[in-house]
């Protein structure tokens, strides 16, 4: 504990055992808990020829050094032997007292002991109680600049436009009519938006449309390039506008703020404008490229189709390489081939078992009927049965000798000599079927095996074949979608659907953003007033301290 510390607190311990003190206590109104309060001035003063002698100057405020005087001059300290030793360093001193019968024993340092550099509690609160009134009037100062601050504070005024993010559109724009586009892309396209709409080209086309570089709220009425005035205009309205997408929907928010509720709702409703005209020239001018560039590419993409066709048309002739119906004709070649083959094999059968048949009859199978059908053979044998009739009923009329019966068997021998000839006849012919059946089966087999060895000729010729047929098909297949695409770009142009639509205009709001009037100034005042009592006592402590310094040195 300081020597002041110590001092303070001996001096109200004495000022209880004072009949002065006690008597003026008793004169006095108590304390609300029970204590006499006693004034440590008036008791040091002691009388009025006292109070005079001890008074510090006027104008300055009572101070710790006054209070630790008076104590000495009043309780003088009796030095013991023990306080300054021969070693010559400073020892406690102690001082008896008393009061009512009773001895006190007291350990104080000297007077003039140097003082302890602590700044505690005690302390500030006793600098600010010295200091008391400038610290009062410097917070009086703060509150009221407080509230002439708050007063001038400027209004400001917040409009918002709403705006909503068809994800149909989109569905149609990416080719997914039947199902919704994935949440990432709906995410990223509508976060891109939100971008787009605070762009510089749409903020420049907003500031030339409403002149708001001559606007002092955002030209700020200075003087320069034209460049630099236009970057200033757009860097102040950029930081005017917010836009937010509202929590897992589609929709989002652009708000604006200025000094005028008019103002702030026409630069929100331009700002949508801007950004809505904007979208929809970048679509038509991108259909417009993207067309421009697909028709330039269009004449390419033909003579390349048409150089892969003519490949394939050179290379099938030289290689004898047609097709009918999605076949090669020499393919249909081998297999019609192979049929007739079949053919003449069974012709070469039946020819020659007819041959055979033929080769076994004679007069009796003709007689009996069991000779192949023929006409000739029939009349034949109608013939034959005649005569041979007549001879045998001759026979029995005139014998054996009778001309007329020689006569009749002259004629049945005719027949018989004519149904032989028509039996070699049909041999002859039944061979002459079978020769020509084998030599078609010779003939065939031949150009069977021409075309077979043709068909492993050509077997390398088809498969290059069938690489410049896929060259030509991938080449029809570019040269079509790119035709496809380039009508259909051309059709966007004057079919453009924009996917944002507009929810809610902004209208000029009817109260200026923040708390009201009043509030702001009741704030004002008690943000000041502390702020300046802070200062107060930090000035009061700051000046006690150097005070206590200037002391000591």
């Amino acid at each position: 504990m300081g020597a002041r510390t110590l001092v303070k607190d001996k001096v109200q311990e004495m000022a209880e055992f004072d009949p002065r003190t006690r008597s003026a206590t008793a004169a006095s109104p108590s304390s609300p808990d029970g204590t006499a309060a006693v004034s440590l001035r008036r008791y040091l003063a002691g009388s009025k020829g006292e109070a005079a002698n001890l008074e510090p100057p006027r104008g300055r405020p009572l101070t710790m050094d006054d209070i630790e005087k008076r104590s000495h001059e009043r309780f003088p300290w009796q030095r013991s032997e023990m306080e300054f030793p021969a070693d010559g360093k400073p020892q406690p001193r102690t001082r008896t007292a008393q009061a009512h019968g009773s001895i006190t024993s007291v350990t104080s340092p000297p007077p003039h002991a140097e003082e302890p550099a602590v700044l505690d509690l005690k302390f500030v609160v006793a600098a600010a109680w010295t200091y008391r009134t400038p610290i009062l009037a410097i917070a009086l100062v703060g509150a009221l600049s407080g509230a002439l601050l708050s007063a001038t504070l400027p209004k400001t005024y917040s409009a918002t436009s709403t705006l909503y993010f068809d994800p149909q559109t989109l569905a149609v724009q990416f080719g997914q009519s039947d199902s919704a586009p994935s949440p990432e892309i709906l995410n990223g396209t509508i976060d891109s938006q939100t971008q787009i709409i605070s762009s510089r080209r749409v903020l420049e086309t907003v500031a030339t449309n409403l002149k708001l570089m001559s606007d002092p709220e955002f030209g700020q009425g200075t003087a320069g390039s034209q460049a630099g005035d236009l970057n200033r205009v757009l860097a102040e309205l950029s930081r005017r506008i917010q836009v937010s997408r509202q929590d897992g929907t589609y929709v989002f928010q652009v708000r604006v703020t200025t000094s005028e509720a008019s103002k702030s709702s026409t630069i929100a409703n331009a700002l949508v404008a801007a950004y809505l005209d904007d979208s929809r020239s970048s679509a038509q001018s991108s259909s417009g490229s993207v067309n421009a560039g697909l028709t330039s590419q269009l004449p390419a993409l033909r003579e390349a189709l048409v150089a892969a066709e003519e490949e394939v048309r050179a290379f099938t002739a030289r290689n004898d390489l047609f097709a009918v119906d999605g076949a090669q004709i020499a393919d249909k070649r081998l297999q019609s081939l192979d049929d007739l083959l079949v053919a003449a094999q069974r012709k070469i059968i039946e020819a020659k078992a007819q041959l055979d048949n033929v080769s076994k009859l004679d007069l009796n199978d003709v007689l009996a009927g069991d000779a192949a059908a023929s006409r000739t053979l029939g009349d034949l044998r109608t013939q034959y049965a005649g005569l041979s009739a007549n001879v045998s009923s001759l026979i029995e009329r005139l014998g054996e000798r009778h001309p007329q019966l020689q006569s009749a068997k002259a004629s049945l021998s005719d027949v018989e000599r004519q149904i032989g000839l028509e039996l070699q006849r049909m041999v002859t012919g039944a061979r002459g079927t079978y020769e020509v059946a084998k030599k078609e089966e010779a003939d065939l087999l031949k150009e069977l095996n021409v075309q077979k060895a043709s068909q492993t000729t050509n077997a390398s010729a088809l498969i290059e074949l069938g690489e410049l047929q896929r060259k030509a098909k991938a080449a029809q297949d570019v040269y079509e979608a790119v035709l496809r695409r380039s009508e259909e770009t051309a059709a966007e142009k004057s079919l453009y659907a924009s996917n944002v639509r507009i929810l809610s205009e902004a209208y000029p709001p009817e109260r200026a953003d923040g708390p009201g009037r009043r509030a702001l100034m009741m704030a004002g005042v008690f943000g000041g007033g502390l702020l300046g009592l802070g200062l107060g006592v930090g000035a009061a402590v700051a000046l006690a301290l150097y005070r206590r310094l200037v002391r000591r040195n």
